[in-house]
């Protein structure tokens, strides 16, 4: 070996390693200095720390203990015993044992190449004479320099090898192996990376020490370059840095005290599924790699090889397979959800109970975890197998009992499963509410008792939880609750006393355009959904089937389609904005013998049909008792008797023969006296008389174009049934007075607007002519002269002398009734135009000042 090379090499190392790592970092080989041996005994190399290990580097410095115990014992073969802080960690010494037939062959291998240090090479150099060139002397850019070719000089270039008995370890991860010492590569890298060799031989070839490189069977593989590699104490090779967790699964592995001997000190049957740490591994002459395993109190166990048992990346090891039943018989134990062991619970809330295992561990720290279902297959987490004891459970599903009932799913959290290791079948959501037949039923080891179910064809369906169901007392499933209503718009759906529709409770022809209340619901074992029907009072009216009924919240019932027409005929009923709370905005007195648009009814629970009511112009008015009011299939609704006599006041208003067919207008029949002898409100808000002359029937006429006719006129009222006109919409607004025919007319230029009853002056004492309004008016007035006065006075001429006014009062602000029977049939006044006192007062606040009169 050409130790220069070596220095040179480990020192370039050195300053590579320096360079990575951080200041105040020690290297491996800093801390191995740093290895107190002073106090070895004959029997015994001690190990102790020195001073001068920075506290977070002394597991590092237990690691490189360990490493040079390893070697140390490989060689002085005596005991080695590593003094750790308080610890004291023992690696025994091997025992003696008698040479092996590979040691002995590989000590005469030796002993010839040393007598004779250039057989072991001489075939080989005498192969590759042939083939040598002339050595190249450019640099080529590779992790070690290849042997110089020559080979018009090779037999006689080719050096001379020295003698070598050492054990060498591959370190270099560029390492080179030739075929020769001419260059040839053979293998490179991971291919040799960390094998272990015998150099018999090696050779000085310009400036490069090359070994030759055997293996176990003690066949050269070929040459490399020494800076690859590094001396081992034995056939073990180096250590070399390995971690990890060693579960030890396989029987009849062997567990060595010595690599070099090969000495079995244990097997792993006396240790078997026990985890233990991995610090270090040793690539082997024979090929294997063996690790050094150590116990979670470091003490030493021995090398195994890596093919004798499991790594695994955890401290747990790896998992082995348990079954059964264990009961926690100690409540001071946690359950961890995982092997950073942060609790989850504590066997103090299962104290006495059963646990399923299903998998366990054998945990470095010595403790083995069991892997833990409760018995509802809910995974618990991992508990100590000390918190346990083992027990044999030969049923613990129960024994089969037959059970014969009919049950429906109420619980939709529920599973049906399909054996009793909790595997899930079906989620109870798929079947929620569906009836099942009962065969049989377990009472199960965690004390529920599970069903086993059937469906109507037969099926096997899981087992459940009893406590999901709820049992029916036949083949109808369950009772279950129910708070609807249905209506029944066909008289074919019949309510049946049975669930095979074989009986009729109630048939479809009594139960038409009925409200009914759902008061309970069956999901029969036959697949169909049947209501619990019942009436207003409480009889049991039978079982329908629900796919043939439409169900509502509202004690309304259902919407049912109704066209047609309703003209009120009571008073004082309501009409209501809902049909449950019977809550109305409207009566009937505010919208009495008035017509509506029926759209919709509703047969309520109560027995009542209920009318949507709409007017003319599209809006909803509310929900109105049908019994309250008179269909008809007309807008106009239904005739209504009506005898009156009434004044034409319209000369351009219309006849009608039907609804809408005009035949004239009432000019010819304006101021003239006509019966009526019946009406009809109709739905567009206008109440239509039906006219008569005599026993000549006219047509139907609207109200508004008449005022009921009587020997006086109500001069509490307006003249007519209309709307006064809007003075602001009229720009040629005048008033007339028409002194023969006592009337009043509100005109825009020639168009008459409204007719108004008057009495003018007797003796012709109301002057004649063309006027206009004045600013005089005034709430009231007395003439004590007269002996009476007048509400709503509107000065037309002499400021404040003729006036329109309402019908005359006396002194106490009365209307004197006799004056007033004049409106309209004869002169009365001083000279003023009296009116009826709506007319009076709409005059005074709206005639505007300056507006023509013409009286005549």
């Amino acid at each position: 070996m050409n130790e220069s090379v070596q220095s040179s090499a480990t020192s370039q190392q050195g300053q590579a390693a320096a360079t990575d790592r951080k200041a105040g970092t020690l290297s491996d080989d800093d801390l191995e200095k740093l290895i107190d041996r002073s106090d070895a005994t004959p029997t015994q190399d001690i190990l102790k720390m020195k001073d001068g290990v920075p506290s977070d580097q002394q597991e590092a410095w237990l690691t490189v203990a360990k490493r040079v115990a390893d070697q140390d014992l490989s060689t002085s073969h005596r005991e080695q015993v590593i003094l750790y802080n308080e610890t004291k960690i023992v690696v025994p010494a091997p025992k003696a044992a008698a040479p092996s037939a590979e040691s002995d062959a590989s000590n005469q291998a030796s002993n010839a190449s040393a007598q004779n240090p250039s057989s072991a090479a001489s075939s080989a150099a005498a192969s590759s004479s042939s083939s040598s060139a002339a050595a190249s002397s450019s640099s080529q850019s590779k992790p070690e320099a290849a042997p110089a070719k020559n080979e018009a000089a090779s037999a006689a270039a080719t050096p001379a090898p020295v003698t070598d008995n050492r054990y060498v370890s591959v370190t270099d991860k560029n390492a080179v192996l030739y075929a020769d010492l001419n260059g040839t590569k053979k293998q490179e890298g991971a291919a040799v990376y960390q094998r272990t060799f015998k150099s018999q031989a090696k050779y000085q070839k310009d400036g490069v020490t090359y070994l030759a490189l055997y293996d176990a069977n003690q066949t050269l593989q070929g040459y490399m370059n020494q800076a690859s590699i590094k001396v081992a104490a034995g056939a073990g090779g180096v250590w070399t840095n390995a971690s990890g967790y060693a579960s030890l699964t396989k029987p009849g592995q062997d567990v060595y005290g010595n690599l070099d001997t090969k000495q079995v000190i244990k097997k792993s049957d006396d240790i078997l599924d026990n985890t233990y740490f991995i610090s270090g591994a040793y690539h082997h002459l024979d090929g294997q790699v063996y690790y050094s395993l150590y116990d979670s109190h470091n003490n030493w166990l021995g090398y195994m090889a890596g093919s004798g048992f499991e790594t695994v990346n955890s401290a747990e090891g790896a998992w082995a397979a348990a079954s059964g039943y264990a009961k926690v018989v100690d409540k001071n134990y946690a359950i961890y959800n995982s092997f950073k062991f942060d609790a989850t619970g504590s066997t103090d809330h299962y104290y006495q109970q059963y646990f399923k295992k299903v998998g366990q561990y054998h945990h470095v720290n010595g403790a083995v975890y069991y892997s833990v279902f409760d018995l509802f297959g809910h995974w618990l987490g991992y508990v100590n197998s000390a918190a346990v004891q083992n027990v044999t459970i030969a049923n613990p599903e129960g024994t089969w009992q037959a059970d014969d009932r009919y049950v429906t799913v109420t619980d939709n959290r529920a599973t049906l499963y399909s054996d009793f290791n909790w595997t899930k079948k079906q989620a109870a959501t798929d079947v929620m509410l569906q009836t099942f037949k009962s065969t049989g039923k377990y009472h199960n080891l965690n004390g529920l008792t599970y069903l086993s179910l059937y469906d109507k064809d037969g099926n096997w369906r899981g087992y459940i939880n009893q406590q999901s169901i709820t049992a029916g007392v036949s083949d109808g499933g369950a009772w279950l609750p129910a708070n609807a209503y249905t209506t029944f718009t066909a008289a074919n759906v019949n309510a049946y006393a049975d669930f095979n529709q074989q009986k009729v409770a109630t048939s479809g022809a009594g139960l038409v355009n009925q409200t009914v209340n759902i008061s309970g619901q069956y999901h029969a074992f036959g697949g169909v959904v049947y209501y619990s029907i019942y009436d207003v009072r409480g009889k049991w009216l039978g079982y329908v089937d629900a796919s043939q009924v439409k169900t509502t919240s509202s004690a309304a019932g259902l919407w049912l389609p109704h066209d047609g027409y309703l003209t009120t005929t009571q008073s004082g009923q309501m009409i209501y904005t809902n049909l449950d709370s019977f809550a109305g905005g409207r009566t009937t007195t505010a919208n009495y013998q008035r017509t509506f648009r029926i759209m919709g009814e509703y047969k309520h629970y109560n027995g009542a049909t209920y009318y949507s009511l709409y007017d003319g112009n599209g809006n909803w008015m509310g929900y109105l008792n049908s019994a309250l009011g008179s269909e008809s299939k007309e807008a106009q609704g239904v005739w209504m008797n009506y005898n009156a006599n009434v004044l034409i006041t319209a000369s351009n208003a219309a006849l009608y023969s039907s609804f809408f067919n005009m035949t004239r207008d009432t000019s010819s029949l304006y101021g003239g006296v006509y019966q009526v002898s019946g009406k009809y409100s109709h739905v567009n808000g206008t109440t239509y008389y039906s006219l008569y002359d005599g026993n000549r029937w006219l047509g139907y006429l609207a109200s508004w174009a008449t005022t009921p006719y009587m020997d006086y006129y109500d001069w509490t009222k307006p003249s007519q049934s209309k709307p006064y006109p809007d003075v602001n919409m009229y720009p040629n607004l005048s008033i007339e007075v028409d002194i023969a025919k006592q009337r009043v007319y509100i005109k825009n230029g020639s168009t008459n607007l409204y007719t108004m009853y008057a009495s003018t002056g007797i003796d012709n004492s109301t002057p004649r002519g063309h006027f206009a309004i004045q600013t005089e008016r005034g709430y009231s007035f007395y003439n004590a002269n007269e002996g009476m006065g007048a509400r709503y006075w509107t000065s037309f001429l002499d400021h404040g002398v003729y006036l329109f006014h309402s019908v005359p009062t006396d002194a106490n602000g009365n209307y004197i009734v006799s004056q007033a029977k004049m409106l309209g049939k004869q002169p009365g006044s001083h000279g003023c135009v009296r009116l009826t006192i709506p007319d009076a007062q709409w005059i005074n606040a709206h005639i505007k000042v300056g507006t023509p009169v013409y009286i005549y």
